[in-house]
């Protein structure tokens, strides 16, 4: 039997590495204000989320994991063992991606992810620490006060931004975070 460590290594290796040279996969991704954490997401172009289901797992949190990835991701990902499929496929909702763990951890898509038209701005924006906050409304010509707090701060972004331009806002700065300065722990691998 696999363990999800193995099925993330895998799925690094052969689902991941066709993303740009400017992309990242972070594991064990906070995803606010939910306490749920994406076991792999990829930041680039778009941000994806992907959730592992073993054989050892059970869907008992997927309803609420599904919830959260729906709120910042552009696109969602369920990776599944053989077991899972048929009650995931009833739980998620249908623009989900799914792929299916094969013997030798290789991978089977079964349905391609669509566009997440649901990204909720609110907690999209709470991606961003303080300083980044700060430092994105400076970028598009609005100086807040230097002693503004953070939830100010992303009041004052989600004013003045659409989604998408939020959207970007978010990627590129995470894509520029260091990762030494994580608050919480992750692992970052440079796709190449």
């Amino acid at each position: 039997m696999v363990t999800e460590a193995e099925v993330r290594h895998s799925l690094r290796a052969e689902v991941l590495a066709g993303a740009p040279a400017s992309a990242e996969a972070v594991f064990e991704f906070w995803v606010p204000p939910s306490s749920e954490r994406a076991d792999i997401a990829v930041i680039g172009a778009t941000m994806d989320g992907f959730e592992i289901k073993t054989e050892r797992d059970t869907l008992k949190r997927l309803p609420r994991q599904a919830d959260a990835y729906t709120r910042v991701f552009d696109r969602c990902h369920a990776v599944l063992a053989q077991r899972h499929v048929e009650k995931a496929l009833e739980i998620l909702p249908p623009w989900w991606g799914v792929q299916l763990i094969d013997e030798g951890l290789s991978f089977t898509t079964l349905r391609e992810p669509e566009h997440n038209q649901n990204v909720d701005p609110e907690a999209l924006v709470r991606l961003l620490w303080r300083d980044e906050a700060y430092a994105a409304l400076c970028g598009i010509g609005t100086v807040p006060d230097s002693r503004t707090g953070r939830f100010r701060l992303w009041e004052m972004l989600l004013a003045l931004l659409d989604v998408d331009s939020l959207r970007r806002v978010v990627r590129e700065t995470l894509l520029g975070r260091d990762a030494r300065r994580a608050r919480i722990p992750s692992q970052r691998f440079a796709i190449t």
